[in-house]
């Protein structure tokens, strides 16, 4: 199931993320996370070390399954793998005089 067009844009998200719970085995790691990318919008994930970015990104692109809730994206729905999507991650060592949120304009 593709995500849902919204009625009034008439558009479609890039990608929806519906009550998402992570977890390696027992130890969920984040509860209830849901958002939406539009076309267009620079989407950037911030956190200290261990707080899920990486495996948020493993889930949105399909490496993944849910606990619990759903990743749409413009061609699929979680649990079916796609070709049309991939990650970067990029090391702090890249750049000691720049902060991820500047990294990120």
């Amino acid at each position: 199931m593709l995500a849902p067009v919204d009625v009034a844009t008439g558009i479609r998200p890039r990608i929806e993320v519906r009550e998402l719970d992570m977890s390696y085995g027992d130890r969920v790691i984040q509860r209830n996370l849901s958002f939406t990318v539009d076309p267009g919008d620079i989407f950037v994930i911030m956190g200290p070390s261990g707080s899920g970015k990486s495996t948020l990104l493993r889930h949105m692109i399909g490496l993944l399954p849910p606990a619990r809730g759903d990743v749409y994206t413009t061609r699929r729905a979680s649990g079916r793998r796609t070709r049309a999507a991939g990650s970067g991650f990029c090391a702090a060592s890249v750049s000691s005089t720049r902060t991820a949120r500047s990294g990120a304009r």
